[in-house]
């Protein structure tokens, strides 16, 4: 889900069926304008490292996001 600025509703909406159990991660961003970002996309991914794969939902802030002009 992406989107400009989430309210909490939108994060728990993008996390409804999400199992609990799953890992979560945030994509690193350096924000220029301060210490804090935006919230603007939660994704459903898988991380892998030393040859296994972890299901597991991303966080992004602004700074990793683009919106196209059709989304």
């Amino acid at each position: 889900m992406k989107k400009f600025g989430m309210k909490v509703k939108d994060l728990k909406e993008a996390l409804k069926n999400i199992d609990d159990d799953t890992e979560v991660f945030i994509a690193n961003s350096f924000n220029i304008c301060g210490n804090i970002s935006k919230l603007c996309e939660v994704r459903k991914d898988n991380y892998g490292f030393f040859g296994s794969s972890v299901p597991c939902v991303i966080l992004d802030s602004a700074q990793n996001v683009s919106f196209d002009e059709d989304e």
